[in-house]
């Protein structure tokens, strides 16, 4: 009777192991899913990314939307919004449908720029289906996502005119993106985004 007791208590000891693991991977993907909803008022600050105040990293590519080249080079001289997303990701199609407008709000004065995580033909499809009249650019590789350090998406910066990145963070609905367009508050937190994998 010894070897049975001793058998089912090894069991017992792995079967809370088991259950000790699976309870950590799920609070690991809670604290991922928070961050992506993020609070519902405003940009969701945080310190992954590019630093603030460093210069934004030049980049070199076609845009899908006009078929022209554009770098960061380019777009000096104004400021600039690079929003960040993936056709797999619900707040980044939540997001999707109002850049037109937010596009259309900033009137030429600031540039948007869309980095989309997908191929070009995905990215073309969204431009068309949410009618984008913004640069688009496709990321499929992550090149661009790993230059902009962006690990969840939808992640956004504002670049001033001289290429410095003033602002970032998650960007969840139209009002956190027109978050970005203030100037930071001088005691703003910026929050740790939790480890998770693509």
């Amino acid at each position: 009777m010894s070897g049975l007791w001793l058998i089912s208590y090894i069991a017992l000891w792995m079967l809370v192991i088991l259950l000790t693991v699976i309870m950590l991977g799920l609070v690991r993907q809670l604290a991922v899913i928070n961050v992506r909803l993020g609070p519902e008022d405003n940009l969701l600050s945080t310190r992954e990314g590019v630093e603030l105040g460093a210069i934004a990293p030049n980049f070199r590519t076609i845009d899908v939307v006009h078929g022209k080249e554009i770098t960061l080079t380019n777009l000096k001289g104004r400021s600039s919004i690079f929003v960040f997303v993936s056709s797999r990701c619900q707040p980044c199609q939540e997001l999707l449908p109002h850049l037109s407008s937010f596009n259309k709000k900033l009137g030429g004065k600031i540039n948007l720029v869309v980095f989309s995580q997908s191929d070009p033909q995905e990215s073309s499809e969204l431009v068309n289906i949410h009618k984008i009249s913004a640069p688009v650019i496709s990321d499929t590789e992550g090149i661009f996502s790993k230059q902009y350090q962006v690990r969840a998406t939808p992640f956004a910066y504002r670049i001033d005119e001289d290429s410095i990145v003033r602002r970032k963070g998650v960007v969840n609905n139209l009002e956190s993106l027109e978050e970005l367009l203030n100037d930071p508050l001088p005691d703003e937190v910026l929050i740790e985004l939790p480890a998770y994998d693509k």
